[in-house]
């Protein structure tokens, strides 16, 4: 039920989330296809209002019409007026042809004048004469450009509705005389044809406003009151939620006649077209939840509760409980995992009781070995008899030796387990190397480099010894004289991937050994005679084995009658206290 429930709620969220995108996504794409749209087509309304300019440039800067302007008379009778007209009218035939949304021309000249042009210019008969000297007033002090205005009610001498534009410019010829005053009536077909095309469906509204940001056309389904420029962002769309009505709103300017094109369409009936393909959506997402729940609950029943059981048991073998067992209910691939989850147990609690507990067993006994191995007891207490009487005879050379030799078995007493510092490893090294000094006399060259502050270092017990009394029993059994034996330490510094070292190396020049022969030391013990053969050298790599592991050992370097190198790779661990003995840093150089 969780998971059924879970499924539900995050279908919902993410459809909410997909249909909140989606609409802003459909906001912006539609802003962004209405605005450009706009923007073409006042450049297009732009571009014939820049053509009605021409046209009446050819009209004020013909010579012809100048010159029968200025021809005539102050206060001419009815018949040249109308004599003058009809020979214009012939003169502008092809104005009318190249501007069909030119209704009429009122021409004044200065002479108080008036000259009607065109079919419909009976039309400015009908017009108040006060709003026509308005115009004609406002035209003053303008430099041939035009002047627009919108024809309201009040413009005409009785109510009516029209769809016509006036606009007004002073007639100036080539040398910017100024002859008289031009009025042009237009039909809204001069905007009507371009702006229709932002009529993306009922509710849109289309105002253009003049240069002085008077409303000169309106193109909207009702008779409301155009929005305020002040509030618009010019070149941008904005997205405006009236009255619960969400709307979008373009601003643009004309880059010629400098016309503003304000346009406003609800964007509701735009995304009730989207809100089909969200309704499909919506049921197509609540079938499928529904037929997911349907599902799940029944899977639930099959695959949840054996899986839960069986998460339930890896916790408790997890926590050491090993005689944990699950119930098999299926013949599936979960009855199959559970069967191979009760092998596992069964056979780790297997390996926890017999060959774990035997391999410590194992390990506790050969430390014991080997501790049996190098601590020979009863051999201490004959060597002091020695000591006494060779010191009663007067042999001091001899007493010395006896007295290192019973120190070196007093070492071996301590268990191995216990571990030393390289000081106390190094003082019986020196104990036995003056037993072999005395033996070999000067055919033994003898050097020992180990820093001070190594001499700290904790080490195992009697770790060194078996490999120093290898060389004497091995790497020395032929040779006669020149025998150099060398004991260095040194600190090797480590990584984030391996921790600090230290680095013990005894080298020699004796007979050396072949490979064969470094792989049998190195590789685990197969057959006891091989074990004791090499047993000093077995107990060095097995102590460093259980007691420390990886990465830590020993590196065997060696060649047939070139000498042996072995380097210990130890733990770099200070053990605490000051180390008696050799500390002032000196490096041992024996002779």
């Amino acid at each position: 039920m969780f998971l059924s429930a879970a499924t539900v709620l995050i279908s919902g969220v993410t459809g909410l989330i997909t249909y909140r995108i989606h609409i802003a996504l459909f906001n912006e794409e539609v802003s962004r296809q209405y605005s450009l749209t706009a923007e073409q087509i006042l450049a297009r309304l732009d571009s014939r209002v820049n053509d009605m300019y021409k046209v009446t440039d050819y009209i004020t800067l013909n010579p012809s019409v100048k010159n029968a302007i200025k021809a005539q008379a102050a206060g001419i009778s009815s018949y040249d007026q109308m004599k003058l007209e009809d020979e214009l009218d012939d003169q502008l035939y092809q104005v009318r042809l190249d501007a069909p949304e030119i209704m009429g021309l009122r021409i004044y000249d200065l002479k108080e004048n008036i000259f009607n042009l065109g079919a419909f210019a009976g039309s400015f008969q009908q017009m108040d004469p006060s709003y026509l000297a308005e115009m004609v007033h406002r035209l003053e002090g303008t430099g041939g450009e035009y002047v627009w205005n919108r024809l309201g009610p009040d413009a005409f001498l009785q109510e009516e509705q029209s769809n016509w534009i006036l606009a007004g410019r002073l007639m100036r010829s080539v040398d910017l005389e100024t002859y008289g005053v031009m009025l042009i009536l237009f039909n809204t077909s001069l905007f009507e044809s371009y702006l229709k095309d932002l009529r993306l469906n009922d509710e849109v509204a289309v105002y253009l406003f003049d240069v002085n940001g008077e409303l000169l056309y309106a193109f909207h389904n009702q008779d409301a009151d155009p929005p305020p420029l002040a509030q618009l962002s010019m070149g941008a769309t904005e997205i405006r939620d009236e009255q619960g009505t969400t709307h979008l709103y373009t601003k643009q300017t004309s880059d010629k006649a400098r016309f503003t094109l304000v346009s406003k369409v609800s964007l509701a009936q735009i995304q009730n077209k989207g809100k089909i393909i969200v309704k499909v959506a919506v049921f197509s997402a609540a079938a499928s939840v529904l037929c997911s729940w349907f599902i799940i609950t029944i899977i639930s029943g099959r695959l949840l509760r054996p899986l839960a059981s069986l998460v339930n048991a890896m916790k408790r073998v997890r926590d050491g409980r090993f005689d944990t067992r699950v119930r098999i209910e299926t013949k599936d691939e979960l009855g199959f995992i559970g069967e191979r989850f009760n092998a596992m147990a069964s056979r780790i609690d297997t390996l926890i009781h017999e060959v774990y507990e035997r391999e410590l067993s194992e390990k506790e006994a050969e430390l014991k070995a080997i501790q049996a191995q190098l601590n020979p007891h009863f051999l201490y207490n004959t060597l002091s008899m020695f000591f006494w009487k060779f010191y009663m005879q007067g042999d001091e050379k001899s007493a010395r030796l006896v007295t290192a030799l019973s120190e070196m078995l007093q070492y071996t007493l301590e268990p191995v387990q216990r571990l030393t510092t390289l000081q106390d490893e190094m003082t019986q090294i020196d104990h036995y190397l003056q037993i072999q000094q005395a033996r070999y006399q000067e055919a033994l060259s003898i050097e020992i480099s180990v820093p001070a502050e190594l001499l700290r270092c904790q080490v195992i017990r009697l770790l060194l010894q078996p490999i120093v009394e290898n060389v004497f029993v091995h790497a020395f059994a032929d040779k006669r004289d020149n025998r150099i034996l060398e004991i260095r330490a040194s600190q090797q510094s480590g990584n984030e991937a391996e921790p600090d070292m230290l680095i013990i190396e005894i080298s020699d020049n004796g007979c050396g050994m072949d490979t064969s022969v470094i792989e049998r030391i190195m590789a685990p013990v197969v057959h006891v005679d091989e074990e004791r053969q090499h047993i000093g050298m077995r107990s060095v790599l097995r102590r460093i084995e259980l007691i420390h592991g990886e990465p830590y050992g020993v590196q065997i370097d060696s060649a047939v009658n070139q000498g042996t190198l072995v380097r210990l790779h130890l733990p770099y661990q200070i053990g605490e206290g000051i180390v008696p003995g050799n500390s002032d840093g000196r490096e041992e150089k024996v002779q």
